[in-house]
C-alpha cells in the first residue's frame, strides 16, 4: 500500500516539475518572452557584432520562423531600433555590448534588414510566433512590431 501512495506522489512531483520549466515569460512587448531574454543575455557577455545580423537572418532566411526565432529576431531589432535613437558616440556606452564595435553606417545598414525580419515575423502565414500572438485576443504584439518598425525608418 505504502508503494502505491508513493507512486502517484512522484507522479505529481514530476509533472509540476515539468509544468514549471515550461512556464516562461511571455508578453507583447519585444523583450517579453524568454528566447528574447536569453539572447540579450548572450548578447550582454559579448561584443560579436555577428549576433545580431544572425539573429535578423533567423527570421529572413527561414521557409516558416519558429517562434523562439522570430521572438530572438524580434529583440535584435530592438537593439539595433535602440543604438540608433541613441546616436553619437559618446552615448555608445549605453548601447548592447554586441552592437558597441559596429561602426554607425554598419548599424544604419541593419535597419532595413531589421524591418524586414519585423515583417516576416509579424506574418501569421510563415512565422509561428505571429499565429500565437493570433490566438490570443489580449495580444497587442502587432501593434509592437509597427510601433518597432517606425522607429528603424
Amino acid at each position: 500500500m505504502n508503494a502505491q501512495l508513493k507512486e502517484p506522489c512522484l507522479g505529481a512531483l514530476l509533472l509540476s516539475v515539468v509544468l514549471a520549466a515550461h512556464a516562461g515569460a511571455w508578453g507583447d512587448g519585444a523583450l517579453d518572452n524568454d528566447a528574447a531574454q536569453d539572447w540579450l543575455a548572450l548578447c550582454a557577455e559579448t561584443a560579436d557584432a555577428e549576433l545580431v545580423p544572425q539573429a535578423l537572418d533567423m527570421a529572413l532566411v527561414a521557409s516558416y520562423v519558429e517562434a523562439d526565432d522570430g521572438a530572438v529576431a524580434v529583440a535584435a531589432a530592438e537593439l539595433v531600433a535602440h543604438a540608433l535613437e541613441r546616436g553619437g558616440a559618446s552615448r555608445r556606452a549605453s548601447v548592447a555590448p554586441c552592437l558597441v564595435t559596429l561602426p554607425a553606417s554598419e548599424l544604419r545598414a541593419l535597419a532595413p534588414r531589421a524591418r524586414q525580419a519585423l515583417a516576416r515575423v509579424g506574418d501569421p502565414c510563415v512565422s509561428e510566433l505571429a499565429q500565437l500572438w493570433r490566438e490570443d485576443s489580449r495580444n497587442r504584439s502587432a501593434d509592437t512590431l509597427r510601433r518597432l518598425a517606425q522607429r528603424l525608418r
